[in-house]
């Protein structure tokens, strides 16, 4: 009995040690779908990986077109460069993992392709994934990505992301999951990432008084270095719309409720900007 009882420990064993390695080298491969995107499991790679001493996980997407101008906007049925960048606030990780999925609404649009190194495609329940073939040191992924036609409306990518220390196991790790939308193009896209300031609050920029903000991407707290620690700050659009005035909490606001984007910070004659995730 005591032989059976071993026997059945050993396979449990070499069963966890195997998911763990297949996960290390992409888990939608292995079947697991960790972005938490509409219709995949319930599983994510929050679920697994926690416990680390790296702080936030933070990911940003960007979008580029064959010009290598960045946007936040598609042109239909154009290929553009998706670099994912995942870092973490906190430690020292031994490598960064990633995977994501594009969807229009419920529909996967299965359109990656030529992933760069350190990236796979992989294929679950039909439905396409690019995600890290193994922990990558520098947190850099990159693949093509080919928008879908005209009439598609908004494409969201949903991703989960981690920070691991190496051990082989998925503890003692931290993660996080997110989505950033990608609209239709309804105009000129260039310039999108805040690289010229809105009119209007171009003129605050002369005087070279810019606030300091991060992390940057921002998911949910974004702290405001450089104004008053309870001041009162203005937040714009990429467009320059007003958003919502906020008063800082001890010199830092939550960004939760914003929709994906890039936004501007305006503090009495200083300004700042942001990426949402």
């Amino acid at each position: 009995m005591k032989k059976n009882y071993f026997a059945l420990s050993s396979l449990i064993l070499i069963a966890i040690v195997t998911l763990l390695q297949s996960n290390a080298n992409g888990p939608a491969s292995n079947g697991n779908r960790a972005t938490g995107a509409p219709g995949d499991n319930g599983s994510t790679c929050v679920t697994c990986h926690s416990g680390g001493s790296f702080g936030n996980v933070i990911v940003a997407v960007e979008l580029k077109d064959s010009e290598n101008n960045t946007v936040t906007e598609y042109e239909p049925e154009q290929l553009y460069d998706v670099n994912v960048t995942v870092s973490s606030t906190a430690g020292s990780p031994a490598g960064y993992g990633f995977q994501m999925i594009s969807m229009t609404g419920t529909s996967s649009l299965n359109s990656f392709s030529e992933p760069g190194s350190g990236v796979k495609l992989s294929t679950s329940s039909s439905r396409q994934y690019a995600e890290h073939n193994q922990a990558n040191p520098t947190g850099q992924f990159s693949f093509k990505w080919l928008a879908p036609q005209t009439g598609s409306g908004a494409v969201d990518f949903y991703f989960g992301a981690n920070a691991v220390n190496g051990n082989g196991n998925n503890g003692a790790d931290n993660a996080t999951i997110g989505e950033v939308s990608f609209a239709e193009v309804a105009g000129d896209t260039t310039d999108t990432t805040g690289g010229e300031f809105p009119e209007g609050l171009s003129e605050l920029t002369k005087n070279e008084n810019l606030l300091s903000v991060y992390p940057n991407p921002a998911q949910n707290i974004l702290f405001v270095s450089g104004y008053a620690a309870n001041g009162t700050v203005s937040i714009y659009s990429i467009n320059g719309s007003l958003v919502r005035t906020v008063v800082l909490n001890q010199d830092q606001m939550n960004v939760s409720e914003l929709d994906a984007g890039i936004y501007f910070i305006q503090a009495d004659d200083k300004l700042g900007k942001f990426v949402k995730l």
